[in-house]
């Protein structure tokens, strides 16, 4: 039997306060959420991580095509490194992490993450490579967004790409994110630079555009 890693009723967010005379503090804060076992949507289902999944996340992070798309190298560490990054990752209390179902089988992986200025970024990817294309991904970030929204209680959502990742460009503009900046970043899998593209979709639609 699979082990179902615990979901945790909160999200901790912990918030740097800085105070004369430049002594740094720390304040923890919950963002309280429900327990939630699946989010299901029409064609895909997010749920929580398995230990039973790390082989198949493990693969796709070796994958060339998904690591250029990311701008970092395919995942080069050992299966058992590997298995002990990815369990401790999945039980981190600051990281949302679900595996993406669809058609019965897990077909990517999506994470909420850098919970801060009442919002959070959000990363998504599909691994299966013949399930690309087909509005998955799609379904699956609009339903972050509205998990975001009516649950956790954020007023932003935000998420970036590399400027060649037309895939993800698409799936952002079709759910109704915003492009609010750009800048330059080195990819770690080329060692070139690249336009990183920044996009937002707020909670009454209001976006401010980045400098």
């Amino acid at each position: 039997m699979s082990r179902i890693l615990p979901e945790r009723s909160f999200i901790l967010v912990v918030i740097r306060v800085f105070t004369p005379p430049g002594i740094i503090t720390e304040r923890r804060e919950r963002i309280h959420t429900e327990e939630l076992e699946t989010i299901n949507g029409e064609s895909v289902a997010l749920r929580p991580p398995r230990e039973d999944d790390v082989e198949q996340v493990y693969e796709w992070d070796r994958d060339p095509e998904l690591a250029a798309w990311n701008g970092r190298p395919p995942l080069k560490t050992s299966l058992p490194a590997a298995r002990r990054d990815y369990l401790a990752r999945w039980e981190d209390p600051v990281v949302k992490t679900f595996i993406i179902e669809a058609e019965d089988v897990a077909i990517g992986l999506a994470t909420l993450y850098d919970f801060r200025h009442e919002g959070c970024e959000l990363g998504i990817k599909v691994g299966s490579k013949n399930l690309r294309g087909r509005g998955y991904a799609s379904e699956a970030v609009e339903l972050l967004v509205r998990y975001c929204f009516e649950t956790l209680g954020l007023r932003a959502v935000r998420g970036s790409t590399l400027s060649h990742n037309t895939r993800m460009q698409r799936v952002f503009e079709k759910c109704g994110f915003v492009e609010v900046g750009d800048g330059s970043i080195l990819s770690r899998f080329d060692n070139k630079r690249y336009t990183e593209l920044f996009y937002e979709r707020r909670r009454g639609g209001l976006v401010e555009q980045r400098d």
